[in-house]
């Protein structure tokens, strides 16, 4: 046996055995990628805004029940949307709360006030998301909507950051344009 047959008698094994490690190295990775949970994207920054009075149309809330009485989250939602507020989630979580929360970017910020000031004894919390939307936390101990909540809150710097609104894309049309 020549030294040129041995070569090539080791060579396909050696070849196939490479490949083999290869094809399990991209297999083990393929793995990975496909069992990696979704990335959450960041949400949105907010946009500053010029208004002289801060109205509910204004300002992007979620409602969330903590408590074990059914429905309250959505009742909330209904109310608060009837009443013009911009609500993007209406669900149960398991923060705890006995009452009425009220969380956004910063305890004395004006959305957050405005939306503290329609609850009946709320707790504000602040954490700095960078959104400026308000979450409304009700429990068991919920004390209901204010009786007579402000319609507008004045702005006396006359700048606000809310939440960036979508641009309205233009439907589909039939005709050529």
């Amino acid at each position: 046996m020549t030294g040129r047959r041995v070569i090539r008698l080791i060579s396909t094994p050696l070849s196939l055995i490479v490949l083999l490690g290869l094809l399990s190295a991209g297999a083990v990775w393929g793995f990975k990628q496909v069992t990696a949970p979704i990335p959450v994207a960041p949400p949105t920054p907010c946009a500053t805004q010029t208004l002289d009075e801060l109205t509910p149309a204004s300002v992007t809330v979620r409602v969330y029940n903590s408590g074990s009485k059914r429905g309250l989250a959505s009742s909330i939602g209904q109310s608060l949307r009837t009443a013009g507020f911009q609500v993007e989630t209406v669900d149960n979580t398991t923060i705890r709360a006995l009452s009425t929360l009220i969380i956004g970017a910063a305890v004395d910020n004006p959305e957050v006030q405005f939306v503290a000031s329609w609850f009946v004894e709320p707790e504000i919390q602040a954490d700095g998301r960078p959104d400026h939307t308000v979450d409304i936390i009700v429990g068991n101990d919920y004390a209901g909507l204010a009786p007579d909540p402000p319609a507008s809150m004045a702005l006396p710097s006359g700048e606000v950051c809310l939440p960036a609104t979508p641009t309205p894309t233009p439907s589909p049309t039939d005709q050529p344009t």
